[in-house]
């Protein structure tokens, strides 16, 4: 039995049916069942359960083999914080699945995770990972850079911030700062290749077969969506009071102080990583968004 956390998650979204489709017996922790109606189709068990509740953890794990780690957050709400999820819950789940003896335990965490405290989300990962790493089990941590596919993603705030200016593309500071975009399904291939045989103790390094600067990626979102932008670059310490303001008002807004300053960071690994690790060539982005292309007219009568 594999036990998967954050199973309604984007990469989770993408995991879970592909965990059924090959025969695998397959529960979800989740914290609401109407969110997850989508994946009872696939015969999966629900259980109900938050990684910050150690003890409904701890009811989740009679039976479970195999743990997949998915449940982070990228942005705090209140009291979900990185360091009640990232952190702390990562410490439960590593914990609940030592009282159950679980054999293997994939982590999924992210490309750029680091012990500098400055940068709160990858901070917050890499102690997540700290904690995978010092709990003596048999462990496999997958780091992906950014992702986009279908559901979430990297496109999707591209995407947001474009929408907001009717003719400009705004452009954090120079632009410049590098990424490796790789598509969730292929995060999904390796995740479903290392609970194979994936060696015990490994972290793997994710990333597509680009590194691309952001104004890059921005660029190939415009030519898919087929728009017009003129591309404004705005210095970062102007940014950062407008960001603080759309994070006061804005429920959900494109960027958030904290992936502004994670900006200062490139997000890359070595190119061939995906085929060196996993034997296959990972998709690239400009060849993977035609989920984003708007529909096309009908021809004239």
């Amino acid at each position: 039995m594999i036990l998967v956390t954050g199973g309604t998650g984007f990469v989770g979204s993408h995991l879970v049916p592909r965990l059924a489709e090959t025969g695998n017996r397959v529960r979800c922790l989740v914290r609401t069942p109407a969110k997850a109606e989508t994946l009872q189709a696939h015969g999966v068990e629900l259980v109900l359960g938050d990684v910050t509740n150690l003890s409904s953890l701890e009811q989740a794990m009679p039976g479970v083999d195999t743990v997949i780690h998915l449940v982070a957050i990228i942005r705090e709400n209140k009291d979900v914080t990185f360091n009640r999820v990232n952190v702390q819950g990562t410490r439960n789940v590593v914990q609940a699945a030592l009282r159950s003896g679980v054999k293997r335990f994939i982590h999924v965490s992210v490309l750029g995770a680091n012990p500098n405290p400055k940068y709160r989300y990858t901070y917050s990962k890499w102690q997540g990972e700290e904690a995978v790493c010092s709990s003596h089990l048999d462990f496999i941590i997958i780091k992906p850079s950014v992702m986009f596919g279908r559901g979430a993603g990297l496109t999707d705030r591209l995407i947001q911030s474009l929408m907001m200016f009717p003719f400009l593309a705004p452009i954090p500071g120079s632009g410049e700062a590098r990424f490796q975009p790789i598509w969730v399904e292929d995060v999904v291939t390796c995740i479903v290749q290392a609970l194979k045989g994936g060696k015990t103790g490994q972290t793997y390094e994710l990333g597509g077969p680009e590194h691309l600067t952001y104004q890059q990626m921005l660029d190939t979102v415009i030519h898919i969506l087929g728009i017009k932008r003129i591309k404004v670059h705005i210095p970062l310490p102007l940014m950062r009071p407008a960001v603080m303001a759309m994070e006061k008002v804005m429920p959900n807004p494109p960027v958030t102080l904290v992936e502004l300053g994670q900006l200062e960071l490139d997000n890359t690994t070595d190119l061939n990583s995906v085929e060196r690790l996993f034997g296959f060539k990972p998709l690239a982005l400009s060849h993977g968004l035609d989920y984003i292309k708007p529909p096309s007219l009908p021809p004239p009568p």
